[in-house]
């Protein structure tokens, strides 16, 4: 993988010479990986209803602050989904899309191998606090492993782990050296599986998004989704068979019984499913004023902003949810969240 990532940036840095835009870049789609159940025009609605006027608050909050003047290009722009990593680049490359949105930390780790590439906004999450914690766990993916909506038990199991693993500080270990690291780095850093008696847990990989999910020229499986899975099957006392599958055929090998799990999938993030978890039992006039405390926390002009967007419908605030996971399906507790921001070429 990481040699036809490589093969890939070398051919859009050769090409760039003769590369003619055919219109502005400002008015070009938006390229993102697609989803396994969002369309390209649901994608763009709730980014207009919801993420636009989030990502203007976190910028007056300094928290993700774009490189152009203003917080954010006028106008929504159609998006564009592809089925590759390197289709996504490609795309780029020839003009097709004037930006891809990628995870904060893959934007990291391919502009650390490529020159030629640059991330457009400035991330501060430490920044986020109050309501601006609240709007970026909003944004923010979480990222789970899926399983049918029958195997609870393998689920509450991962479940059970992926909470030790937080409790102990393994989990963060795991973050500092396979995400953070490897993105400064662009070299993921390979994992070591240990062998249990038993059938293995069969597990879909896709490779298509370092440092999270990857797979080495010689086969071999790295990336930060690999180590947490290695660690749950130590603590299981279970074998990790590993299976690698298209990004768009995720849900189908899990369907069809080709593996037992699937890897990553994009859901709600951390603070978004610990906040539901908190607000359980509490009655509609609690919640209400909530949310009337955290409006007093806005400024005016923040007020101005946020309502700017459309108030989601039951229909679309169900797809925020569910994000990229299909029916019949269920999801461990997210195990790390992250935020998509724009790359373009320099």
């Amino acid at each position: 993988m990481k040699k036809m990532i490589s093969l890939v940036l070398a051919l859009m840095m050769l090409m760039g010479i003769l590369a003619v835009p055919a219109m502005a870049e400002e008015t070009k789609p938006v390229g993102s990986l697609s989803s396994l159940v969002m369309s390209e025009e649901e994608d763009q609605a709730l980014g207009v209803s919801i993420r636009r006027p989030l990502l203007k608050l976190l910028g007056l909050r300094g928290v993700f602050i774009p490189e152009a003047e203003g917080i954010l290009p006028d106008g929504p722009k159609p998006r564009r989904h592809y089925d590759s990593l390197n289709a996504l680049l490609m795309a780029l490359q020839s003009g097709e899309v004037g930006d891809i949105k990628l995870p904060y930390y893959t934007a990291r780790y391919l502009c650390s191998t490529n020159t030629g590439l640059k991330i457009r906004e400035e991330y501060y999450p430490e920044k986020a606090t109050g309501v601006a914690e609240w709007a970026l766990s909003i944004l923010s993916d979480g990222y789970s492993f899926m399983m049918k909506e029958d195997n609870t038990e393998l689920r509450d199991a991962f479940d059970t782990q992926i909470a030790a693993m937080k409790d102990d500080g393994t989990l963060q270990k795991l973050i500092d050296e396979h995400i953070i690291k490897a993105a400064e780095s662009g070299k993921p850093v390979a994992v070591d599986f240990e062998q249990f008696e038993g059938d293995p847990i069969r597990i879909g990989v896709t490779g298509d998004l370092p440092p999270m999910d990857y797979v080495a020229a010689d086969g071999s499986f790295a990336g930060f989704n690999t180590a947490v899975l290695a660690e749950i099957g130590k603590r299981l006392q279970k074998n990790i068979q590993l299976v690698q599958v298209e990004n768009v055929g995720r849900a189908l090998a899990l369907s069809e019984g080709v593996v037992d799990v699937v890897f990553w999938t994009r859901a709600l993030s951390e603070k978004m499913v610990d906040g539901r978890v908190a607000n359980r039992g509490i009655s509609d006039e609690e919640l209400e004023k909530k949310r009337g405390e955290r409006r007093e926390a806005l400024t005016e002009e923040e007020k101005v902003i946020l309502d700017e967007g459309t108030r989601p419908d039951e229909e679309t605030k169900a797809k925020m949810a569910f994000r990229d996971r299909p029916s019949n399906t269920i999801i461990t507790r997210p195990y790390f969240s992250d935020i998509t921001v724009r790359v373009r070429l320099k």
